[in-house]
């Protein structure tokens, strides 16, 4: 398994653009709006990306929304962490707009964890 992406929340995406692109020199990968919720990525050499989610003037202090490992089996994946007793927020399904499937379970201190298959 590997690291996908940390979901981090912000309150400016210009601040965070010229951070992370400007200052630190990573790239901006993808954006998009879901919920009302802006989402941008950026990426370095190595496959993780960071997610930062604009939620408004006042982000949760804790700031990290979920993490994302890549599976290379949802279905069998969630099946052994139930089996292990793991709390499974959303059963596996397929996004088919990114060709991916996705399963979100909860870790032990109560961080969502999404489970992505890429199709």
């Amino acid at each position: 398994m590997d690291v996908l992406h940390t979901a981090i929340e912000v309150s400016d995406l210009d601040a965070t653009r010229h951070f992370y692109e400007d200052l630190l020199g990573l790239e901006r990968s993808r954006q998009y709006e879901k919920d009302g919720v802006t989402n941008y990525y950026v990426t370095g050499a190595g496959p993780g990306e960071l997610q930062f989610r604009v939620v408004g003037d006042a982000p949760d202090p804790a700031g990290i929304e979920h993490l994302a490992i890549a599976s290379d089996d949802v279905d069998a994946t969630v099946e052994e962490v139930a089996d292990a007793g793991v709390t499974i927020e959303q059963e596996p399904r397929t996004l088919e707009r990114v060709n991916r499937r996705l399963a979100v379970v909860t870790d032990p201190d109560g961080y969502t964890v999404h489970l992505i298959e890429d199709l």
